[in-house]
C-alpha cells in the first residue's frame, strides 16, 4: 500500500499522513507547487497525483478542488470515495 495525499499540514491529509506514519505505510505527498503554476497549482496537483493512476480516491468536505480531484478521477474511471460532513 502507498498513500497519495496533497501535503497539507492540518486536516484530512495531515491525519492520513499520521495514520500511514504510525504503521509504517509509505506515502508520497504531492505538495501544489505555487511559484510556478500560480492559482491553479492545487489543480495542477491533482493532475500530478491522478498520473499515477491509484486505484481509488477518497473525498473529505473541502474546497472546489476536492470536487477537480473526484470529478477527473471518475473521468479516468477511478472509484472515489466521498465523505460526508457528520458521516464518521
Amino acid at each position: 500500500m502507498v498513500l497519495l495525499h496533497g501535503g497539507s499540514p492540518r486536516g484530512a491529509e495531515r491525519i492520513a499522513a499520521c495514520w500511514a506514519d504510525t504503521r509504517k505505510v509509505t506515502q508520497i505527498a504531492f505538495k501544489p507547487e505555487w511559484a510556478r503554476h500560480n492559482k491553479a497549482a492545487p489543480f495542477r496537483r491533482n493532475d500530478r497525483m491522478l498520473e499515477v493512476m491509484p486505484i481509488g480516491v477518497i473525498v473529505f468536505p473541502g474546497s472546489n478542488i476536492c470536487e477537480n480531484l473526484a470529478d477527473k478521477a471518475r473521468v479516468l474511471g477511478i472509484p472515489v470515495w466521498r465523505f460526508a460532513k457528520g458521516s464518521a
